[in-house]
């Protein structure tokens, strides 16, 4: 069965959550395989443009110029425009971490929330959310796996470079470096994460 076959190109729904787990799962194998080959080369987050016709291409964070790091949702999205062209309405972008929004000096580019929303891209389905990344800018749903082993496994890799980022149950005040926000009662528990609450 083929995406369009579940989804409208138009919508922003995120349906097939088996399947799309199934992907996750390949781009945990896929971090792991290049940290096996070369920790410096390969980094912690994997990325995956799935199009409407089910073709799949992969990307893992790798070396930039002048020090910097492409991104896994760059790189997906570049060697799907090489060998296939624009990526097409309905199609989804799976990765480990969703996508980054916040500056960077050590990103290659811009971020990836501004990558995607360039795209016809409306749907990023994640292994785990980045609690230190704004979501104001973001032009697609997204969504994280309710599969807490790959959500867990998701969460180490991004441990490996998130400093400071612990998750919290309860309803308060979060701050993240120098900013505030406000979490209430509606506030979803697996968006409760901050640095510290006071």
């Amino acid at each position: 069965m083929k995406i369009k076959d579940l989804d409208s190109s138009d919508d922003f729904e995120i349906s097939n959550h088996k399947k799309l787990d199934s992907i996750l799962v390949d781009l945990c194998k896929l971090v792991i395989e290049g940290q096996k080959k070369d920790k410096d080369q390969y980094g912690m987050v994997a990325a995956c443009v799935l199009d409407t016709d089910n073709r799949k291409v992969f990307g893992l964070n790798s070396p930039g110029p002048d020090g910097t790091r492409r991104h896994a949702e760059r790189v997906a999205i570049e060697k799907y425009e090489a060998k296939y062209g624009d990526i097409p309405k309905g199609s989804i972008i799976l990765t480990t971490l969703s996508p980054c929004s916040e500056e960077m000096d050590e990103r290659y580019g811009e971020s990836c929330t501004d990558v995607i929303n360039q795209s016809n891209v409306r749907k990023v389905y994640c292994g785990y959310t980045d609690p230190t990344q704004e979501e104001e800018q973001r032009e697609f749903n997204i969504e994280e796996t309710a599969n807490s082993q790959i959500r867990d496994m998701c969460k180490k890799f991004a441990d490996t470079f998130l400093d400071n980022v612990s998750e919290c149950a309860g309803v308060g005040i979060i701050t993240k470096q120098n900013s505030t926000v406000d979490v209430n009662k509606n506030t979803p528990r697996k968006n409760l994460k901050a640095f510290r609450l006071v």
